[in-house]
């Protein structure tokens, strides 16, 4: 009997005898808007096996948070549309017409979320019955949305200068909590109890504590807060944006901030790996990737990758980090294994995918 390369490699892995750099045993999909589609990427191969049509160009890609469900969303912000995708399927599975335009999209138990900035609402989704549920209405117009996965509860940052939360689980909103002017965006801690608010203009990040609705504590950075990461076990919160070169840690359960290193110029968006612990900051501008130690809170190698890197995903095996080269229209590998601390601070470039014009998102699925 004669073994398929994908059947081959999933017994030595099972062996505990895996090839060096064989590939993980899954699919990523990659949203294209200058291609209009979505690319399926064979990680055992390493190379671009189809592409899911789709009616609009996509401007983000949304993964289901079950990894089991086997599926993600494309959100066509420009056509108020959402199609819903999946690593099986080489075309569209189900798509839906949203009332308005979809800014920020998130999806938890069973339900999608999402808001506009010109409506006063926040939108949701019922993911099994694939419609539209009433819109719940909110205090002034949304600016960010997060959704707990541990508490029945979204929390929406709003342009009059504060947070709403809102019950999932049927509820009524809560009145608004005053903050500051101008916020940005907002995550949840990981046990639901605190949301940790951007506020730019005074380059800060506040917490709020979702049992009484108030603000605790403000915690205050050397940079302006605009985008926002939470490690994988919910204890750090990382933060990039502009006045500093570099990333800031804010601890979410002490309600510290730890400090700020130093980055590639203007870095963006982030992932973290597990065993080791990295960081992965895609830096547009200079078309790189900077690895920063979770633990040692030290830069350990910096990765040439493609034009303007944005978004970065981790395999499930925790054995590569995934950037979606914007400029570029490709994906870069980079073999986490391969990353050896020490003077040089540089990793070699694993493999690199064509994927289609102006990539904008990654969701990456087990085989």
């Amino acid at each position: 009997m004669t073994l398929s390369r994908r059947h081959a490699l999933a017994l030595l892995a099972a062996a505990g005898c895996r090839r060096r750099g064989s590939g993980f045993d899954g699919y990523a999909l990659v949203a294209a808007s200058g291609s209009r589609g979505v690319a399926i990427i064979d990680l055992l191969a390493f190379a671009r096996t189809g592409s899911i049509p789709l009616p609009y160009e996509p401007t983000a890609l949304i993964a289901h948070p079950d990894p089991a469900a086997r599926r993600a969303y494309a959100v066509m912000a420009g056509h108020s549309s959402i199609a819903e995708i999946s690593p099986d399927s080489p075309s569209v599975l189900r798509r839906i017409a949203l009332p308005a335009r979809p800014h920020t999209v998130r999806v938890a138990n069973g339900r999608l979320y999402w808001i506009d900035p010109a409506r006063n609402w926040l939108g949701v989704v019922d993911l099994k019955a694939w419609q539209p549920l009433n819109p719940i209405p909110l205090a002034a117009p949304p600016v960010d949305l997060d959704v707990s996965h541990s508490r029945p509860l979204a929390a929406v940052t709003l342009a009059s200068g504060a947070v709403q939360f809102i019950p999932t689980d049927g509820g009524k909103p809560f009145a608004p909590v005053s903050v500051a002017p101008d916020l940005g965006s907002i995550r949840f801690r990981s046990d639901g109890n605190s949301a940790l608010v951007a506020e730019p203009r005074a380059n800060a990040i506040s917490v709020i504590e979702t049992a009484s609705m108030r603000m605790v504590v403000q915690l205050q950075l050397a940079l302006r807060p605009e985008r926002l990461w939470m490690n994988a076990d919910g204890g750090q919160l990382f933060v990039t944006g502009a006045g500093v070169d570099g990333v800031a840690i804010v601890y979410p359960y002490r309600t510290e901030v730890a400090q700020t290193f130093l980055s590639g110029r203007r870095p963006g968006e982030m992932a973290d790996s597990r065993a080791p612990d990295y960081l992965f900051v895609s830096n547009p501008e200079a078309g790189s990737v900077t690895v920063f130690s979770i633990e040692t809170q030290k830069v350990v190698a910096v990765t040439g990758v493609g034009a303007s890197p944005g978004p970065i995903a981790i395999t499930p095996d925790q054995q590569y980090a995934l950037v979606v080269n914007r400029g570029s229209g490709d994906l870069a590998v980079i073999r986490i294994a391969a990353i050896t601390p020490g003077r040089e601070k540089r990793a070699p470039l694993f493999t690199m995918v064509p994927v289609g014009a102006q990539p904008c998102g990654i969701a990456v699925f087990g085989a």
